[in-house]
């Protein structure tokens, strides 16, 4: 006994898109259809949405920053090379007192 459901049947049926095997025979279910997954897309995305989006954007530059900066790539000179060396050049000097400053911090008696 052959079922008479487009689901079923020769595997040429069901290989066939949708709207070829009868199951949008009513237009009106197809356009009942269209009205629903067009009114999800046109909703606006939810507020949990928008903070895990912002999260991730976050961590994307996080990622980056690090891939750029921190992330060892060995001996050999690469692209980033000159941007790290830049980099860690201004770390040091934010880090460390030049020769007047240490002079005036001695005379001060704030370090010995």
């Amino acid at each position: 006994m052959k079922s008479e459901h487009p689901m079923h049947g020769d595997p040429d049926t069901i290989s066939r898109p949708l709207h070829r095997r009868g199951l949008y025979d009513d237009p009106r279910l197809e356009d009942k259809f269209r009205r629903r997954v067009e009114m999800f897309a046109d909703r606006p995305p939810s507020k949990f949405s928008r903070k895990l989006q912002a999260a991730n954007y976050a961590m994307m530059f996080g990622v980056g920053i690090y891939m750029l900066l921190y992330l060892d790539y060995g001996p050999r000179k690469n692209c980033f090379t000159s941007l790290r060396a830049w980099y860690f050049n201004k770390v040091d000097k934010l880090w460390t007192l030049s020769k007047d400053e240490e002079k005036d911090l001695r005379e001060q008696g704030r370090i010995k």
